[in-house]
């Protein structure tokens, strides 16, 4: 009898959650983005957001699989259930917010103004006047440019930033915005020789708001409180610091 207690026992924990939290949690990034997400040559997803993603996931001690997903179908793959979180380098902001949740940060990375070697300009808003910039679409660094240049600048929009980087090479731009980390990227990449960043970091708290956090689907309260909980955990023992220093040359510790 107390071997068939035991046995049901069993099969009540594994009804009421103990199954689940062992169950694998997917994870989209658009893997076009270094050094927070890219894909190598064999196809595979990586970057400083992909060895997070499965430190969290160790941390939570859940299995997980990294997918790739195109930017502009990032937010509507996570509402149609594609995938269960988007760890793709996504400012929280109240615009956003309004159709996902989010964790607490993991990353706050500033933005930087791009321009070719030899250009005249500076990054201050009288020297992008009248002048095609460049970003990727759907961003805040979009929106940032529509915020403060308006009128007085063209904004050029692009799938991927490796897009957005052939044209300014090109000259089919003026400018670019995008991350600091990935414009230190597009400058180390070349020597500096065709591209460089311009200005000081590109700092609004409306439009960037706090920082950048995992995406998830606002019913999913309790996988948002295991983030929450990961997040904090390789913040504070330093792991956090360690995987960024693989990829990065400054701070992105929230």
């Amino acid at each position: 009898m107390k071997r068939l207690l035991t046995g049901v026992a069993a099969l009540l924990l594994l009804a009421s959650g103990g199954a689940a939290s062992a169950q694998e949690i997917r994870i989209a990034t658009e893997g076009a983005y270094p050094p927070f997400n890219f894909t190598q040559p064999d196809g595979k997803v990586a970057g400083l957001e992909v060895d997070l993603a499965h430190a969290l996931c160790e941390r939570m001690k859940r299995p997980c699989t990294i997918v790739a997903q195109e930017w502009d179908g990032i937010i509507p793959g996570l509402l149609a259930k594609k995938y269960d979180a988007i760890m793709a380098t996504m400012n929280i902001t109240p615009e956003r917010a309004k159709a996902i949740g989010f964790s607490t940060p993991y990353m706050v990375v500033p933005a930087y103004f791009v321009a070719p070697a030899k250009s005249a300009i500076d990054g201050s808003p009288a020297s992008l006047r009248g002048k095609t910039i460049g970003a990727q679409v759907s961003t805040t660094h979009s929106r940032y440019v529509e915020k403060h240049l308006g009128g007085d600048a063209t904004l050029k929009t692009y799938d991927t930033a490796s897009n957005l980087l052939a044209d300014l090479k090109a000259g089919r731009i003026d400018a670019a915005i995008t991350t600091g980390a990935t414009a230190s990227d597009w400058v180390k990449g070349d020597g500096g020789k065709s591209v460089k960043l311009v200005g000081q970091p590109v700092i609004d708290p409306e439009v960037f708001g706090p920082g950048i956090g995992v995406g998830l689907r606002k019913e999913d309260a309790a996988l948002k409180q295991s983030f929450d909980e990961a997040i904090r955990a390789v913040a504070q023992d330093g792991t956090l610091a360690r995987i960024a220093a693989r990829y990065v040359d400054f701070s992105i510790i929230p």
